[in-house]
């Protein structure tokens, strides 16, 4: 099945079953199998193209033999186009990044392969959008490349954290294999975590854009949400259409609205990481434009850095996007690569350097006035 010169869709699938919401959770399952079984999307026919086959490789976490029995049936039913492959069953639906594990060996042995992740367990706001994600990152618009981009979904986000909407995304097996095992990764983000929780009562950093958490942090079990996006040869693109699609559009039309570009290229935060949305854009441009709380922002570069240099010992390139994204880019860049993690002591020395030395001009100038 794995042949090289007509290669499957290689998929591997994350469901899970919470014990308050199997029936949602099994909903879903089955959504995104209708959506599967259309086969891949062509952006250049603007058809799906159902002589694509899908080599499917699950994990189920929480289910009970019904819910297994269900998700095996739906295989069985699909089996013209996507062959399964169960690859674990665990009772504890608190069971996190197994999927993952199986993914990064698979990216270990098959280097020149390009790997899908799915999954069911997405927050509750982005129900409506679960089909139209498994859509687009199954699409031919959302093959990576190791040049351009080797990581893609339905949408990017800087903030909080480098990542794709729902965790879903598709990613050159080249880019995987740079990234730290799963559980390497868990142990090293949540010591990540715990450094930068130091940090803030120590005022190296401040969290005046999201509240410090678990979730936000990648510690324990939620590293498995920044584990795709966290190293620092990160090419992200997405290519979900930028205005919203209406309620009742289908999936082939929303599909024809979709194109691939370079991320990030929408709003900077994800929806469901904002506690209040009203005014969000006004005070993340604040923040931006504050030197004193963007030079010192966790959610920025500070903390980025700190991540880069803690996990992989390593920093973007000078032509990364990440540079010119963030605020005061090539200041940080300039301090990163002669400092490493220590750049934030660097930046906020010349900052309160430049400050003093505006406010010594400020006041000569104030007395040439009087």
């Amino acid at each position: 099945l794995l042949s090289l010169s007509d290669p499957p869709l290689v998929m591997f699938y994350q469901i899970s079953f919470p014990p308050d919401k199997k029936e949602k959770a099994l909903a879903v399952v089955k959504s995104q199998f209708d959506v599967l079984s259309l086969g891949q999307f062509d952006n250049e026919s603007g058809a799906f193209d159902q002589n694509r086959k899908i080599l499917l490789y699950y994990t189920i976490t929480g289910g009970s033999m019904r819910e297994i029995d269900i998700v095996s049936s739906l295989c069985k039913e699909k089996s013209d186009r996507i062959t399964c492959r169960q690859r674990g069953i665990h009772d504890a639906e608190g069971v996190y990044g197994e999927n993952f594990h199986h993914l990064h060996a698979f990216c270990n042995a098959k280097p020149s392969y390009n790997v899908v992740h799915i999954t069911n367990r997405v927050d509750d706001r982005l129900a409506t959008k679960i089909k139209a994600i498994t859509s687009a990152v199954t699409s031919t618009m959302c093959l990576p490349s190791e040049e351009s981009c080797n990581v893609c979904g339905a949408e990017f986000y800087p903030l909080p954290f480098l990542h794709f909407t729902g965790n879903m995304f598709s990613a050159s097996c080249g880019y995987v294999n740079k990234l730290m095992s799963p559980s390497a990764f868990e142990n090293a983000m949540t010591d990540v975590a715990g450094a930068a929780l130091v940090a803030e009562v120590k005022e190296t950093y401040t969290t005046k854009l999201f509240p410090l958490g678990a979730r936000i942090l990648g510690s324990y079990q939620h590293s498995i949400e920044h584990w795709i996006g966290a190293h620092p040869d990160l090419k992200p693109c997405d290519v979900a259409p930028t205005s919203t699609a209406k309620l009742d559009a289908t999936i082939l039309d929303q599909m024809k609205l979709s194109s691939r570009a370079p991320a990030p290229r929408r709003g900077s935060a994800s929806p469901i990481y904002l506690v209040d949305k009203s005014d969000w854009e006004e005070r993340e441009s604040r923040s931006r434009k504050k030197r004193t709380i963007s030079l010192h922002e966790y959610y920025y570069l500070a903390g980025n850095i700190l991540r880069w240099m803690r996990l992989y010992e390593k920093l973007p390139d000078a032509n990364s996007w990440v540079w010119e994204w963030f605020p005061d880019g090539q200041l940080w860049e300039a301090a990163a690569r002669t400092s490493g993690e220590n750049a934030v002591h660097v930046v906020a020395n010349q900052l309160s350097e430049q400050l003093a030395l505006e406010k010594r001009l400020a006041e000569q100038l104030a007395i040439k006035k009087t």
